[in-house]
Parts: structure tokens; sequence; C-alpha cells
């Protein structure tokens, strides 16, 4: 399966490499196809975290950044932001309320991206949104900064992740399994380990 349709990131005609060079020149001249669209601001908003991440790290380390990991985890997160499933907010007789299953995933990375030493390089919801009962597992894989506790970024992004699904969507939790999936270091000499 492509990581974009045919007609780009969300249907915008744009790909990331377009929304890259778009961010790169401060979103100027203003692109609507671009501004109106979630799943491209998602994919903006994932590039903005990860520039900002990759800078931290060179500056720490004054070394680049490996490009091919970098473009792993930016795939990832185009493939995510798609909208996915439909979760129901709220319904009455006039107004039918969903959380897409995309923006969800959006706000997992968002929230594990914001503690320091954590990546999150991908997301996923399993199980069926609309069985109350069973509830669904959320699984997210981190990358997490060399020399950090791997058992507590889990944790902090375990808890951080419950807060903001309690917070923000219907959804019953069943689970939410943390998996450190790789370790993240710049070496002047190696690269990226």
């Amino acid at each position: 399966m492509s990581i974009m349709d045919d007609d780009g990131i969300g249907g915008s005609g744009y790909t990331l490499d377009d929304l890259s060079d778009y961010l790169d020149r401060g979103r100027v001249p203003a692109i609507p196809e671009i501004d109106a669209n979630p799943e491209c601001q998602a994919v903006l908003d994932s590039l903005t975290r990860m520039s900002a991440v990759s800078k931290e790290l060179v500056d720490t380390e004054a070394a680049a950044v490996d490009a091919s990991w970098f473009d792993a985890v930016m795939r990832e997160v185009t493939r995510e932001v798609r909208a996915g499933r439909d979760i129901p907010l709220a319904e009455d007789d006039d107004v039918h309320l969903v959380i897409t299953e995309g923006a969800i995933r959006a706000m997992v990375r968002e929230t594990g991206d914001a503690l320091p030493g954590v990546i999150v390089e991908r997301t996923r919801i399993v199980g069926d949104v609309d069985d109350a009962e069973e509830g669904v597992r959320v699984e997210v894989a981190i990358s997490v900064a060399y020399g950090q506790r791997m058992r507590r970024a889990a944790d902090h992004v375990r808890r951080a992740t419950a807060d903001a699904l309690a917070k923000h969507t219907p959804l019953r939790i069943a689970s939410i399994d943390v998996t450190v999936d790789s370790l993240h270091t710049f070496d002047a000499e190696e690269g990226e380990r």
C-alpha cells in the first residue's frame, strides 16, 4: 500500500516533500489546499516536531541526523494521518459528531513527542472502536534518547497517552502497549545508532 493516495496527502495533491518545502519556506505563500487539509496539518505538525528534535540532537551531538531513520518515521506519520475509522463523539437526532482514528493517532504521537527524549515512531489502534465492552488496545512504538531509562520513558508515554485519550476521546481503552523500538543518539564518526 502506498503511503499516500495518488492525489497526495489527504487528497491535497501535495507530497511529503512538498509539505517539507512549504514548511521550510515558512508556509509562504499560503497554499489553501494544504492549510485547510487536516491530514496535511497533522503531517506539518509532525515535521515541525521532528525538525526540532533533529536540531536538538545535532546541536547536542554535532552530527547529522540519519536520513533513513528520519524518512522511516515520516513515512509512518504520513500513513497514520489518514482519517481511518470514524469514532462517534456525540449523537442526537440532528447532529452526528465524530473524531477520526487518524486524529487520535496524531494526538497520541504529539503527546509522546512532547516528552523529553522520546520520539513516537508508530501508533496503532487495535480492536473494534464501536465495542464498548471489549475496548481497544493502543500500541505505541517509541525511540528513546540514549542514556535515558527505557522503562521510565515507556511509563511516561503510557500515562500521558492514557490522560490524553481519557480527556479527548470516548474510547474505552483495554490497554496501552508501549514498546521501545530503538534508541537514538548521534556519534560524530558513526552517525545515528
